[in-house]
C-alpha cells in the first residue's frame, strides 16, 4: 500500500503558487480542459489557482460567455471574491460554486454589493468564514435580487447572521436556502423558521 505522502489534495502544479510566463501557460492549459466547448461552464473544482489565477481569468476574453462557474476548492480568498464580483467577464454568470474557498467578511461584501454578477440564481458559498459579521451584511446590502438558490453550510453563522438572514428582504426571488452546519441553535433554527421569508421557500435546510 501507498504511503500517504503519495497523495495529492490538489492538482500537482499547485497553480496558486505560479507567477509570470508559468502562470499564464498554466492557465492556458486549464482552459482548454475545463471549459466546454460551447463556453458556458467552466469547472474548476480543486485546481488551486488561487489569486494568482483568478487575476488572470477576470481579463481572459474566451470566459465571456460562461454561465456556470465551478471555483470550489481554488484557494482565491477575499481578494480573488473581489476580482471576480468585478469583473464583466462573467456577466453572464447564472450559477457560481465558491465552496472552500477561505471567503470571509471582504469578500461577501463584494460579491453581494456586485454590479456585475447580477444575473446570478444559484451561489453556493458553503465551507467559508462568512460568519455572523458577513451574513448580516449580505442580509442587509444584497444587490444580487435574482438569487433563487443560496448555500451557505458551514460558515461559523451563529442565531445573530441566520436571522438576520431570515428577516431580509433582500432576497425577492430566494426559494431555496441551505444553512446546516453553522453555529445556530435549536432556537435560533425554529425562530427562522417562523420569518415570512424563510416560511414562503420551496426548500429550507437549516
Amino acid at each position: 500500500m501507498p504511503s500517504i505522502s503519495h497523495f495529492n489534495i490538489y492538482k500537482p502544479a499547485e497553480p496558486c503558487l505560479l507567477t509570470g510566463e508559468k502562470l499564464r501557460e498554466t492557465m492556458d492549459k486549464i482552459v482548454s480542459e475545463a471549459l466546454s466547448p460551447n463556453g458556458s461552464e467552466f469547472n474548476l473544482k480543486g485546481y488551486c489557482i488561487g489569486i494568482n489565477g483568478m487575476g488572470f481569468f477576470v481579463d481572459d476574453e474566451r470566459l465571456s460567455k460562461v454561465k456556470r462557474l465551478n471555483l470550489g476548492g481554488n484557494r482565491i480568498g477575499d481578494d480573488g471574491a473581489k476580482l471576480l464580483a468585478g469583473s464583466t467577464i462573467f456577466s453572464k454568470l447564472q450559477w457560481l460554486e465558491l465552496g472552500g474557498n477561505d471567503i470571509g467578511l471582504e469578500g461577501i461584501r463584494a460579491l453581494c454589493q456586485s454590479t456585475v454578477l447580477t444575473k446570478l440564481k444559484t451561489l453556493n458559498l458553503y465551507r467559508n468564514f462568512i460568519k455572523d459579521e458577513g451574513a448580516i451584511f449580505f442580509a442587509r446590502e444584497n444587490r444580487l435580487n435574482q438569487l433563487e438558490e443560496l448555500d451557505l453550510a458551514q460558515n461559523e453563522i451563529a442565531d445573530e447572521g441566520l436571522l438576520a438572514l431570515a428577516e431580509s428582504r433582500a432576497f425577492p426571488n430566494l426559494v431555496a436556502v441551505c444553512m446546516d452546519n453553522n453555529f445556530t441553535s435549536i432556537e435560533g433554527k425554529e425562530d427562522a423558521r417562523a420569518c415570512p421569508n424563510f416560511r414562503k421557500l420551496q426548500s429550507i435546510n437549516l
